[in-house]
């Protein structure tokens, strides 16, 4: 979803960008080239650093990583191909455990 709309802002701020009138440059084009910037940094992220997989081998889980955002605990799945796959839907510090023994158990560091 996220995909598929940056893509289509992309292709709006290209449009946009690339008519220029007799003045120049103006307000709206530096918006559209700015705009445009942050969807290409946000596609490649989105593209090359995460997976969006809904069934994900065991060989091809590398680690589990844990990282602490605005005070709340986040798991992700670092992958072997380099990318990684968010475990967002826990909530709870007893989910977070619970999560981390089943992955434990199942020889994931």
């Amino acid at each position: 979803m996220i995909k598929a709309l940056m893509f289509l802002n992309l292709i709006n701020a290209i449009l946009n960008v690339s008519y220029i009138s007799e003045d120049g440059i103006g307000f709206m084009q530096i918006i559209w080239l700015i705009l445009g910037i942050v969807s290409i940094v946000v596609l490649y992220f989105f593209i090359f650093k995460k997976s969006s997989q809904e069934n994900i081998q065991i060989n091809t889980i590398e680690r589990l990583t844990e990282k602490t955002v605005f005070g709340s605990k986040r798991l992700s799945l670092k992958l072997t191909n380099g990318k990684s796959r968010d475990l967002a839907y826990l909530k709870t510090t007893a989910e977070i455990s619970k999560t981390k023994k089943l992955l434990t158990k199942i020889g994931v560091n």
